[in-house]
């Protein structure tokens, strides 16, 4: 059913997610990186425009969606987002609060409009970026969103939960040196556990965001599924659809 809540029935039904064929694509180039580094993503690390962007182009146009790319918060604020089906943060890097373009109060509004955004996110090495994370999920009611303070070094196989096979059933991932929630307060876990009871995506579904009950809110905590060894169209595919639908 589309834009049912996760409890089965119409609940703050999204303003058409499930019937807009648009879909946003942004970051900013302003970054948080390891060491202070400001210019993360030209400093050879995986660039959201020409690594990460096509990508998700890609994936979406096989489920009938045109994509558009904006490059800097200054442009997003500038956008009536009401026009997209859902839209999707890759900026790994980026924070929100500490740019003099914060998006925050623009991604507020498009949520509490009923919107699904997805928000990428890394290890501890890219730890300002995952507070925002934290910060942003907290202040729209997500209940109380903690990370995990430990490098991880290594990679680990886990499995999608079946309720967000939705495009595919293929329903095995690596996450590689990831980022991990250790409270996902009010969300969901998408997949098995990481390691313990850490888990690296999770989602925010229609109805569990106390500021936001008609948006939802997807974070993953690692970039290595979009790009190299670990790249999972499968998982992908599945995103796109959670996010128009859950």
């Amino acid at each position: 059913m589309i834009g049912a809540s996760r409890l089965g029935f119409m609940y703050n039904r999204p303003a058409n997610r499930g019937y807009k064929k648009n879909v946003l694509v942004f970051y900013d180039p302003l970054t948080a990186g390891p060491g202070g580094d400001t210019d993360y993503y030209n400093s050879g690390d995986i660039n959201p425009a020409t690594n990460i962007y096509p990508v998700i182009q890609a994936r979406e146009a096989t489920l009938g969606f045109t994509t558009s790319l904006v490059q800097s918060y200054a442009d997003l604020n500038t956008l009536n987002l009401s026009q997209f089906a859902h839209i999707w943060d890759i900026g790994y890097a980026s924070p929100y609060l500490t740019n003099p373009n914060n998006p925050t109060n623009k991604l507020f509004g498009y949520l509490q409009s009923g919107g699904a955004m997805f928000i990428l996110g890394e290890n501890s090495d890219l730890g300002v970026r995952d507070d925002a994370i934290d910060t942003f999920v907290t202040s729209m009611g997500g209940g109380n969103v903690v990370r995990s303070l430990t490098e991880y070094t290594y990679s680990a196989a886990v499995t999608v939960q079946p309720e967000f096979l939705i495009a595919n059933s293929s329903n095995s991932i690596v996450f590689g040196k990831p980022g991990t929630f250790t409270s996902l307060g009010t969300g969901t876990a998408m997949t098995s556990a990481f390691t313990g009871s850490e888990y690296v995506a999770a989602m925010w579904e229609t109805g569990s965001l106390i500021g936001a009950p008609s948006g939802a809110i997807i974070s993953v905590l690692d970039v290595n599924f979009f790009v190299g060894f670990n790249q999972n169209y499968s998982f992908i595919d599945n995103l796109c659809l959670a996010l128009n639908t859950k």
